[in-house]
């Protein structure tokens, strides 16, 4: 298959047309300034609109309106960006901040030429681009939202992604008092510590799967390698209620901590396993393994004892 030939920028259009301006005038221009308030206000700090005119109408189609077409893509960056705040909520209006540094929206023809998506976004140094193909100008303008958060998440930056973050706080932190009280009840262990480990597991992850899915799901899965898991596999085993089993678990928990762990290898487990390592019980998977099986994790805790 021959390669396609690499994408070469339309000249810019030094002066428009009277006509052409006058659009831009009449339909855009003269709602500019409301527009970057309205964007200023969502994400709570000073913000600007720069399109260039020129750059961006050399690729436009006979008879198009240039001001209709540019107010068009911005406010799809602004219901783009209210779906995105309205999920995300102060941290991702701090993500956004943190990778729009220059607080800047434009526009651009995306460089992929004939292999560009109809429209996408990224970040780059500084400011959001909206990204069109060449020969599709003003197409899927409302769609700009399918790539915004993929635009933020694209800027490096310390710690955990946005969604990753998100999926801790709804299915972590929202879930863990009762989760933990009903473990510490089938082992009666009141005090018993249920460590995610999310640091240490979202590194080996990070280094260990090519792909970004889990970040969303990171909470919402180590929450299931517990309740769907442990949970249920200590109710299975017998531990509710049996003072026996539930001694002879907390002779083996001195520390009274169950916590997960990626690890290179599982020791005899094929797709997760439950350890014990200095008084600490394990729930240790793979990285290639992650989410398959949960409900298994912690089958054979009652073979440790």
């Amino acid at each position: 298959m021959p390669k396609a030939p690499a994408f070469v920028p339309k000249p810019a259009i030094e002066k428009l047309p009277l006509a052409v301006r006058k659009d831009i005038r009449d339909i855009y221009e003269s709602e500019r300034e409301d527009f970057e308030t309205t964007i200023s206000d969502l994400i709570g700090v000073p913000f600007k609109i720069n399109i260039n005119a020129g750059e961006v109408w050399a690729y436009a189609s006979e008879g198009a309106s240039a001001g209709r077409t540019f107010k068009g893509y911005v406010e799809g960056f602004i219901d783009a960006l209210k779906r995105y705040l309205e999920k995300y909520g102060d941290d991702g209006k701090e993500f956004f901040n943190q990778a729009v540094t220059q607080s800047e929206l434009t526009l651009n023809a995306n460089t992929l030429g004939e292999a560009a998506p109809t429209i996408s976004s990224d970040v780059k140094d500084g400011v959001f681009r909206i990204l069109f193909r060449s020969t599709q100008l003003g197409y899927n303008q409302s769609y700009v939202s399918e790539s915004f958060l993929s635009a933020i998440e694209g800027v490096p930056r310390e710690g955990f992604s946005l969604q990753a973050k998100n999926s801790i706080d709804e299915h972590w932190n929202a879930e863990l008092e009762d989760l933990q009280k009903e473990i510490g009840e089938s082992l009666a262990i009141p005090d018993i510590v249920l460590d995610p480990n999310f640091e240490e597991v979202y590194k080996a992850l990070s280094a260990g799967k090519k792909d970004k899915d889990w970040h969303s799901n990171l909470g919402k899965t180590i929450y299931n390698y517990f309740n769907d898991g442990l949970k249920y596999q200590l109710e299975r085993q017998g531990f509710k209620g049996d003072d026996m089993l539930q001694e002879g678990a907390a002779e083996i928990l001195s520390s009274k901590t169950f916590r997960v762990r990626i690890v290179p290898k599982l020791v005899k487990g094929y797709c997760n396993e439950i350890i014990i390592e200095d008084g600490v019980a394990y729930l240790q998977t793979t990285a290639d393994k992650w989410q398959y099986n949960t409900s298994e994790m912690g089958t054979g805790f009652i073979d440790l004892l």
